[in-house]
């Protein structure tokens, strides 16, 4: 499965930023079939289909550092329409199930995700290097949950 694949190459890479690229390819090989054209609607569905509520609670705690990280700030959507992700933010907050939270941090990574792939992150900025950082370690662990 090619989700695997990926998997592994990711957890051989040094680098953060090529980390969570490899471990965002394999994420989209289990999501890209789903039905529906919207990205975040599918990985939603995902995470709902396969992160068991005690999963979800586990992949948080074990990444509160990063999370911490991904919530610090406001994260924001490159292509200039005035979009970030402060209402991921808010409705992570306020969200009573640890799977609710988990959702709204992938909508915070998957912000990251679009920035990098459409060339808005910096290899050599700190804050970009870092949120790829505490991105890829959550998205290794859902990824180890799907697959």
């Amino acid at each position: 499965m090619k989700a695997k694949e990926w998997h592994e190459r990711g957890k051989q890479a040094a680098d953060p930023i090529n980390a969570l690229a490899d471990f965002w390819r394999g994420l989209n090989h289990l999501y890209f079939p789903l039905e529906g054209a919207d990205e975040r609607k599918k990985i939603r569905k995902l995470l709902i289909a396969k992160v068991s509520e005690r999963n979800a609670q586990t992949i948080l705690a074990e990444n509160a550092q990063g999370v911490d990280v991904l919530l610090a700030q406001p994260v924001i959507d490159m292509r200039g329409n005035g979009r970030n992700t402060k209402p991921n933010i808010d409705a992570f907050n306020t969200a009573g199930d640890s799977l609710g939270k988990l959702q709204e941090v992938f909508m915070v990574i998957y912000q990251i995700r679009c920035n990098l792939e459409h060339g808005q992150k910096s290899p050599s900025r700190e804050r970009d290097v870092l949120l790829c950082k505490a991105s890829s370690p959550v998205v290794a662990n859902v990824l180890e949950v799907c697959i």
